[in-house]
């Protein structure tokens, strides 16, 4: 076999001699550079990895830690500045030599070949086998770039035709095969091994690619962590986001992400005052590598994660899904939403995975421009506000030690806070730990006086007191002291029990609000709050009463007073007998109690009037059955439901309750027949909805015999409530019925509002008051006080834009079935 000759440089000017010279000197350990031990180490690579070492020369930097922050220009600017791309060739022929020389002795039969570049069509052409070609130098990797080469070369295929035959863009195998992509996607390895019928490629994207090499999978993304100490990591690796100021800048981006950030910030943030006269050339070159590291690692379909110029400014464009900061912003937003809707179930459930997203402290471990930036405070006031509500939720329903859970590392972090503190004060002693309790509280109360010489605050005093009284504190409340003597003092509540699966409502906050007076106490600045709940019958209004009166059950500590006036007694006794069970559960003795009305009424009203107390009256027909039970002085509400306007009730604030929007119904089927059976029919929830005329009733209906007959699909129930002439039968449900529900609503209308109803039936969708006025045969005037009336009974809907009306689905198939 004929031995060919090494192949030498071709002959330069004496500046490029100089530098290849110095080229040799560095690969050969003579220059001072590899006094340091990780520059051998990279002489090693480079006799071992000739794309390795072009990656190095292109990105413009040495691999060393004097020499990581700087561009190569500022250490050898005559070496690597303009000569960069020559000085590179010389090397690859230098190192193709050297490692020529180095495995003549066990392969006399030529270079490595397949190592360093030379196709195997290169090698017949010479005569040599491709048998003897090693494949690798001994105790070093394959990268995947040339068990790539290699595997083509053998098929007989161009890159093109790889790229065509596989689907892998020309592009992408172009940068495997030259080692500038690292960690190619895993699918794409598949689909080379499966054209190049390669057993080697599957080997490497088994094993994550032998070396430095990584295979990810196709759901593996990028993941940017920013709430704690900062990192990158795609699947289960931990990438290398470079040295300090470049993992700086990456931060800050992240802090701004989605928005641009200017280089004189940039500069501020990573050097201070004064930035170093190079600074623009600096921020430059970070960003270049770290958009190298993104562009490695985005997403194909999205284009993200990226760096993007932008208004004299560089922003970080990349999904919430890759940013652990948005994922929290998103979750505390919905949070909020939840809150503001009465969902609490899932306000704490958002709250919870919100603070698990935390590790510590925003950017931890940066300097203090970075940690200390406006918008990492902001974060971690987010932070705290988040967990502040938790902990108050989780308490308030008994749940201690997920309050501990959360609360404890945030206060690690902040020692010195102490609404953190107190409510950590009053989980641990929900939870039995009074003396630990009581420890955390000195330890705080140490530390305020000795270092800063003051007192620890109202809140953290009143946490204490309430450790040591062995009660559960209410913020800006206290039990009312009992001022006649001898009289037993009672704490009702009376509430039935609440519905677990309550859909939130838009209506929940204004109400608690106005009931609580945004959570402060009226004081004499305004009379007892009253609230009234109207809407159609099963619009809810019962369902919600009872939750924001549980809501409001920290603000009203001396008890709830509940009472149905359906299930009343009826006639004049009625309110009288409402009193007196009210006087009774008061502690007042049976034989203090009035015998008549208007004594009663007083003496109703000069307890609350000492008291805190939250009166809840539901189903009022009519103003007389009320006002009686309006609450004296200042410090007790009132709040009742009823299906009209009433509005002769002194001081009172009306919420209308409207009905469900498609989504809420959708949330509602799903918490009762379960996620995957609504997941799986939503087009069918969608009719449903429709077709009970989204009442939040019947769609409850409807999922209870969903619920109680599990073989049923949502199409079959479907398809049972399209027959207009049945559909209120399939609307009941043990002690929900909608029939009913409207049988007694229309009952108690008067004669004439009752002939209106059943004539209008006859109106094909939406109709005007002209067109009402020739159906009911009298004039436009008469019509139109009619049709106000009936939508004052919320059994018309109305008028709109265009000035129609129109009556509600199931109102009108009852009417009709009446008529």
């Amino acid at each position: 076999m004929t031995q060919h000759a090494p192949i030498t440089p071709a002959p330069v000017n004496s500046r490029r001699s100089r530098q290849a010279q110095t080229m040799r000197r560095w690969i050969r350990g003579r220059h001072s550079y590899m006094r340091n031990p990780s520059a051998a180490g990279i002489v090693t690579e480079l006799l071992h990895a000739r794309n390795g070492m072009l990656q190095t020369l292109s990105n413009g930097t040495l691999d060393m830690p004097y020499t990581r922050d700087l561009p190569l220009s500022h250490h050898h600017s005559g070496m690597w500045n303009t000569e960069r791309t020559s000085v590179a060739c010389r090397t690859s022929t230098m190192v193709r030599n050297q490692a020529a020389a180095a495995s003549s002795a066990t392969h006399p039969g030529g270079p490595l070949a397949l190592r360093y570049g030379v196709p195997e069509r290169q090698l017949r052409k010479r005569g040599q086998s491709v048998a003897n070609v090693p494949r690798a130098i001994p105790g070093h990797p394959v990268h995947l770039g040339e068990v790539v080469r290699d595997a083509r070369d053998r098929a007989r295929l161009s890159q093109r035709a790889v790229a065509e035959r596989s689907g892998v863009s020309l592009r992408t195998l172009r940068e495997i095969e030259s080692g500038r992509v690292r960690m190619p996607r895993l699918r794409s390895i598949e689909r080379l091994a499966e054209t190049l019928q390669d057993s080697r490629l599957l080997e490497h994207g088994a094993t994550g690619a032998s070396g430095d090499d990584i295979a990810y999978g196709h759901d593996d993304h990028l993941i940017l962590r920013v709430l704690g100490p900062l990192s990158a990591t795609r699947g289960h690796s931990v990438l290398n986001a470079g040295t300090p100021m470049q993992q700086s800048l990456l931060g800050l981006l992240a802090l701004h992400a989605n928005r641009s950030v200017s280089q004189e910030e940039m500069a501020h943030v990573l050097w201070g005052e004064e930035p170093p006269n190079s600074f623009h050339q600096l921020i430059h070159t970070y960003v270049s590598r770290l958009r190298a590291l993104l562009t490695a690692h985005q997403d194909p379909e999205t284009g993200t994660p990226s760096i993007v110029r932008r208004n004299a400014g560089y922003e970080l464009r990349i999904e919430a899904e890759c940013l652990d900061l948005l994922q929290f912003r998103e979750l505390t937003r919905r949070a909020e939403y939840a809150r503001l809707s009465g969902d609490l179930t899932l306000e704490v459930q958002l709250l919870r995975d919100s603070l698990q997203m935390w590790s510590g402290l925003v950017l931890e471990g940066f300097s203090p421009r970075l940690r200390e930036h406006p918008l990492a405070m902001e974060c971690g006031q987010q932070q705290i506000s988040s967990a502040l509500r938790f902990s108050y939720l989780a308490v308030t329903s008994g749940h201690y030690e997920q309050a501990i859970d959360q609360l404890r590392p945030i206060v690690r972090h902040h020692p010195l806070h102490e609404g953190l503190h107190a409510r950590l004060m009053i989980a641990l002693a929900g939870a039995g730990q009074q003396v630990e309790a009581l420890a955390l509280f000195s330890r705080l109360d140490r530390a305020l006086r000795n270092d800063f010489g003051i007192e620890p605050g109202a809140e953290l005093r009143a946490a204490q007191m309430a450790v040591l009284r062995g009660v559960a504190p209410v913020e800006n409340s206290a039990p009312a002291a009992d001022h006649t003597a001898g009289r037993k003092v009672e704490r009702p509540y009376e509430l039935p029990p609440d519905t677990h699966d309550l859909v939130g409502r838009a209506e929940h906050h204004p109400v608690l609000l106005h009931l609580t007076q945004g959570g402060s106490h009226t004081g004499l600045f305004g009379p007892s709050p009253v609230a009234a709940m109207y809407g159609p019958p099963g619009a809810g209004k019962s369902v919600l009463a009872v939750r924001v009166a549980n809501s409001s059950r920290l603000h009203y500590v001396d008890g709830i007073l509940y009472a149905d006036i359906r299930n009343e007694t009826s006639g004049a006794t009625q309110t009288s007998a409402i009193l007196e069970r009210f006087l009774r559960v008061l502690g007042t003795p049976e034989r203090g109690i009035p015998k008549g009305l208007t004594e009663r009424i007083s003496c109703y009203r000069s307890l609350l009037a000492e008291r805190r107390v939250l009166v809840v009256v539901d189903n009022v027909a009519r103003e007389e059955q009320i006002a009686p039970l309006l609450p004296g002085g200042f410090s007790s509400a009132l709040l009742f439901s009823s299906r009209t306007l009433l509005v002769g009730i002194p001081g009172a604030r009306h919420f209308p309750l409207s009905l469900f929007t498609t989504e809420q119904a959708f949330r509602l089927l799903a918490r009762i027949v379960g996620e995957d059976r609504a997941h799986a029919e939503p087009d069918r929830v969608a009719e449903i909805a429709e077709l009970c005329g989204h009442l939040p009733l019947a769609i409850r209906i409807v999922g209870r015999r969903l619920a109680a007959r599990p073989h049923w699909s949502l199409a079959r129930m479907a398809q049972r409530l399209r027959n207009e002439e049945g559909r209120l039968s399939e609307l009941a449900h043990g002690d929900l019925d909608v029939r009913s529900r409207l049988d007694t609503h229309v009952a108690s209308l008067e004669e004439p509002l009752r002939q209106t109803l059943m004539l209008l039936t006859d109106c094909a969708g939406p109709f005007t008051v002209d067109t009402a006025a020739d159906t009911l045969g009298c004039s436009p005037a008469a019509a139109e006080d009619l049709i106000d009336s009936l939508v004052d009974h919320q059994l018309l809907t109305g008028p709109d834009a265009t000035g129609r009306y129109e009556l509600p689905v199931l109102t009108r198939l009852h009417a009709r079935t009446r008529a």
